[in-house]
């Protein structure tokens, strides 16, 4: 009687716990039952702080096209970007979100972002569909373009430098000397000791970073005799020009911000994120392509910017691809960079900000033409730390710049070779 007692209130509570899980249930089916047909999805959008305003002023009309609600994400995007292969599969992460183009390669590769379709990017050139493609796969959209460019004092210098030997002439002019060192000169100035600024020294005369257009990880190419020349261009300027504070791979980057600050550097090579803070120094500066090198070529630094990815993790897949067709539009790309003068990769509306009367627009526009797109594949993260120290070895007389080279590429290739064996 006991026995039967609990199997009659076990089967009772058991019918209970079916029936409420059926009830539950059916909320998150796609049964095409009224009830569920009036349910609406939900987007979540995840972006800086600072471009919350820009998604919440055109998520309306893709919510009534797509009878979706866009939820707004605030965070960082590296801070995202890390967080998504332990937030997709834990179900925390966003559907969609930004990324920078050198990260898109790795994520995409592990398998964190959604495949998209080659359609989606059609409308970009070779270049640009590079930034967002590894292995023939598609894993995002290009949304902005970033590149350096030359700032130039205009109280200073009537137009912009063309050439690098017209830096050179700067070079010479005693009204730039330094006067903590004799002999030491703050005309032009840039951070080579950063391989992200150097690198377009390196490439224009023919250095590389991976063969094959930065997949084939093992063909570098930083040490090759064009490497070597450029390296050995840098050290003249460092030995024979700048002040030591120069080689110093901390803390040049704010002396040449401060030299061009103080109007005591009248031109330097730097990115559009340091525009403000030459506005805001009340620099008279105007921007142009960086001058072409010593042997005529271009300066091919590195094209970079971030793109519109979405996470492989979302369980609204096909929204999600919409989503980022519909913010990379024209007129919504435009839109954001009339909010934020960030330079639009879309082709139609990068065409539209070139036409404007910025200057700093046109000349990361005309420079981003010339430049190279870095390589997403993860291996990247080894060259940063190979790279470190080349030009202050090379500067400083540690090494040759043969030798510093050919130890910043055995150390890129003994990291790789010890970190992606299994690849």
């Amino acid at each position: 009687m006991k026995v039967f007692k609990k199997l009659f209130v076990l089967t009772l509570v058991l019918g209970v716990i079916m029936a409420l899980a059926a009830c539950g249930g059916s909320k998150k089916t796609n049964s095409g039952s009224s009830q569920d047909s009036g349910d609406k999805k939900t987007l979540t959008v995840s972006v800086e702080e600072s471009y919350a305003d820009y998604v919440n002023s055109i998520k309306g009309d893709f919510e009534k096209k797509n009878n979706c609600t866009v939820k707004v994400v605030k965070k960082p995007m590296f801070d995202q970007l890390e967080a998504l292969p332990l937030d997709g599969p834990a179900g925390k992460a966003p559907d969609v979100m930004l990324a920078s183009y050198d990260r898109i390669g790795g994520l995409g590769q592990q398998g964190h972002l959604l495949k998209l379709s080659k359609k989606d990017v059609s409308a970009y050139d070779a270049k640009d569909q590079r930034q967002v493609m590894i292995d023939n796969k598609v894993y995002g959209v290009p949304f902005v373009i970033e590149t350096l460019v030359l700032y130039y004092n205009k109280d200073l210098l009537k137009s912009p430098p063309k050439t690098f030997a017209d830096l050179e002439k700067l070079a010479k002019d005693s009204k730039y000397n330094f006067s903590s060192e004799s002999g030491k000169n703050t005309g032009f100035l840039v951070k080579w000791t950063d391989f992200y600024y150097s690198y377009g020294l390196l490439a224009g005369d023919g250095g590389y970073v991976f063969g094959d257009n930065g997949t084939n990880t093992k063909d570098i190419g930083l040490n090759n005799a064009g490497s070597v020349k450029a390296i050995t261009y840098a050290t003249h300027w460092f030995k024979d020009i700048w002040p030591k504070g120069m080689k110093d791979t901390k803390s040049s980057g704010d002396f040449v911000t401060e030299e061009f600050s103080k109007g005591k550097a009248a031109a330097v090579i730097d990115g559009p994120w340091s525009a403000d803070t030459y506005a805001k120094a009340k620099v008279n500066y105007g921007v142009a392509p960086i001058p072409t090198l010593p042997n005529g070529h271009k300066y091919e630094a590195f094209g970079g910017g971030k793109g519109w990815v979405a996470s492989n993790y979302t369980k609204e897949p096909k929204l999600a691809e919409k989503w980022i067709q519909y913010v990379t539009n024209s007129a919504n790309s435009y839109k954001f960079y009339e909010k934020y003068k960030e330079i639009p990769a879309n082709p139609t509306a990068r065409e539209k900000a070139a036409a404007t009367n910025d200057e700093l627009t046109k000349a990361v526009v005309e420079q981003y033409k010339s430049d190279q797109p870095m390589p997403n594949v993860p291996e990247m993260a080894e060259v940063w730390t190979g790279m470190e120290s080349t030009m202050f070895d090379a500067a400083s007389g540690k090494k040759t710049p043969k030798q510093a080279a050919d130890a910043a590429v055995k150390t890129i290739k003994d990291n790789i070779s010890q970190k992606y064996s299994n690849k």
